[in-house]
């Protein structure tokens, strides 16, 4: 035990520690200029919505299913239905949310150091 403490030892001291070289750096849009930022916000915007477009329309199409699978009296398509919603549900909080989803992973990386 002692004979690998002490080569850890031996080999952390002769190994200089590496220097971050993305130390102080942090990502910036703004140096491509005005019109780029916009740009760039405008058609993430547009991409956003249309997934919550998209997705709305799959929660509302696994609700309808599921809604006329009960009312048939079809079990397997209940099933199908249900899980369907659920599933569409959450993706639809995940892309309603995705903005502050990405800020806290930005927020925990930043913080560990990364």
């Amino acid at each position: 035990m002692f004979s690998t403490i002490t080569s850890e030892i031996i080999i952390r001291s002769a190994v200089p520690a590496a220097q971050n070289p993305l130390g102080g750096v942090q990502p910036d849009i703004s140096v491509f200029g005005v019109k780029f930022q916009s740009a760039i916000e405008l058609v993430l915007g547009g991409i956003w919505a249309l997934a919550m477009i998209l997705v709305a329309a799959a929660f509302l199409w696994n609700l309808a299913k599921w809604g006329f699978a009960r009312q048939r009296g079809h079990s397997d398509d209940i099933e199908e239905g249900a899980a369907g919603a659920k599933k569409s549900g959450i993706a639809f909080a995940a892309v309603a949310g995705a903005s502050v989803i990405l800020g806290g992973i930005l927020a925990l990386t930043s913080a560990a150091g990364a």
